[in-house]
């Protein structure tokens, strides 16, 4: 076990050095890009087709994208990248005994850390616009964020595991994280959808994440719901159930690589 978290922390710091601090352009990347999206969306949304959100119009839309499409960004680029994990590794797992859910876990890892000081960046970059910030909201921001980190590690234990046996898996899971984005309340409001199908919407796990970082960090609410607590809890049950799927499934890897 000790063996194993030493290995983490290595491949986080060699992906961290890799993508973002070996390169100036990687890291100035890592805010640019989503800001790109970010005013993509405002431009389209706002000026375009003159989106009105209830809930916005104290704050403006910008704000209330943001806040939740830097997390989506974040879970979203973390699964994506967890899909090849264990294939990629595929000659070390070979020669070195290592367990292999080191190599999503690790992945997943350095992918959140850095875009959690995204996150943080464009967060200062609304206060500095005048757009205030609950700060204090950021402490159970980061509880919130950490369920949708342990989300993203069930899911990148299940699709890396998978990955070695169906190989085409690499192409199904990034249009259906894209059909996720569009089914999460991220660019528009759950008021907005027609009562009959809200019940629905409810039962994604984004939905009630990005709701309470908008609460926490947006409006100074500090209510924890319900829904949240059973999000949460349903969230880890997954991770335990991704963990020994992976596991099971593991001592297989070797025969098709």
């Amino acid at each position: 076990m000790h063996k194993n978290i030493i290995l983490v922390k290595e491949l986080v710091r060699r992906e961290i050095r890799s993508r973002y601090l070996d390169s100036l352009s990687g890291l100035a990347w890592l805010v640019i890009q989503p800001l790109m999206l970010l005013l993509i969306y405002g431009f389209v949304f706002v000026i375009i087709f003159k989106a009105k959100v209830p809930e916005a119009d104290t704050t403006g839309f910008l704000p209330y994208l943001a806040v939740a499409f830097w997390p989506w960004t974040a879970f979203s680029d973390a699964v994506l990248r967890s899909v090849n994990s264990v294939t990629t590794n595929s000659g070390l797992i070979d020669k070195v005994s290592v367990s292999s859910e080191v190599f999503p876990i690790a992945m997943i890892t350095a992918t959140f850390i850095m875009h959690m000081v995204g996150y943080l960046a464009i967060l200062l970059v609304i206060t500095l616009f005048g757009i205030p910030v609950n700060w204090l909201g950021i402490f159970p921001a980061f509880v919130v964020l950490g369920f949708l980190f342990m989300l993203a590690l069930a899911l990148g234990l299940l699709v890396s595991s998978l990955n070695v046996f169906i190989r085409d898996l690499e192409h199904v899971v990034p249009p259906f994280m894209m059909l996720w984005f569009f089914g999460t309340p991220i660019l528009y409001s759950i008021s907005l959808i027609p009562p009959e199908y809200q019940h629905w919407m409810r039962l994604n796990p984004m939905t009630g994440i990005v709701n309470s970082l908008r609460d926490f960090l947006l409006w100074g609410e500090y209510s924890v719901s319900p829904a949240l607590l059973l999000t949460g809890l349903a969230i880890i049950l997954l991770l335990l159930f991704s963990l020994w799927f992976f596991r099971r499934l593991s001592p297989r890897f070797e025969d098709f690589f």
